[in-house]
């Protein structure tokens, strides 16, 4: 029977379970830190997540009232629109329209061609002035009212488009607002979809009646002129009257 002092000593025991307890507690603990750990990093994830959505739905209601309110002042600001056309009264010839078609007062409305604006007219001896050197082009025009048109003879389309000049124009306009300045209109206008224009009907106005009713008046005066003469001829006045002592 070995004796007591060859026993390793309880004591050792208690101890040796005491620190495995203590090493699998600590490795627990550590197990329960990681999960928290990680439970911690998933919830900043999604919390980033909102926080970016929340971010981007205020973006997206912001960007939608900055085009609500560049709608609502548009649809407030005047609208200067600058065109070639054919006249509706004069057949093949071309005129240069100016026209507010905003709901709004246009101030201070400037016009660029590029390249400058040119008639054919003017190249001719005693011809017309150059329109890029006329008030509309070097000042502006100070006021237009909702639904003004300015229209300005340009040329004869059949001479125009015969020529060399640029049927191509880049047109810049510029004005003002109830708000300020209007951003620039820049567009193109070209003249080269009336290639082969032969002209269109021509409307009659007041001043086409008149003048068919002068025609009219002139040739009937003309035809009551040759009747009376012809009378005269055919009936002498001294047959009616006898001879005249």
């Amino acid at each position: 029977m070995p004796t007591v002092e060859s026993s390793p000593e309880w004591t050792d025991i208690v101890t040796a379970l005491f620190a495995l307890l203590a090493l699998l507690v600590a490795i627990w603990a550590a197990w329960k830190a990681s999960q928290q750990a990680d439970m911690a990093a998933d919830s900043a994830r999604f919390a980033g997540t909102q926080a970016e959505a929340a971010k981007e739905q205020v973006n997206i209601a912001l960007r939608q009232l900055e085009l609500s309110e560049k709608v609502r002042r548009e649809q407030q600001e005047p609208y200067v629109v600058v065109d070639i056309q054919p006249n509706s009264s004069i057949n093949k010839a071309f005129d240069l329209i100016i026209e507010n078609v905003g709901p709004t007062v246009a101030r201070n409305v400037k016009i660029a061609f590029d390249p400058p604006l040119e008639r054919f007219e003017e190249r001719e001896e005693g011809g017309l002035e150059r329109i890029a050197e006329s008030f509309i082009f070097t000042e502006g025009i100070p006021f237009m009212p909702p639904g003004r048109r300015i229209n300005l003879f340009l040329d004869f389309g059949y001479k125009r488009l015969n020529s060399d000049l640029p049927t191509g124009y880049i047109v810049t306009v510029n004005a003002e607002g109830p708000y300020g300045a209007v951003e620039p209109l820049i567009y193109k206008i070209d003249l080269g979809i009336y290639t082969g224009y032969v002209g269109s009907l021509t409307v009659k106005n007041i001043h086409d009646g008149v003048k068919a009713l002068e025609r009219i008046a002139d040739k009937v005066s003309l035809i009551e002129g040759k009747i009376s003469r012809s009378a005269k001829r055919a009936f002498p006045p001294e047959e009616f009257l006898g001879p005249i002592e």
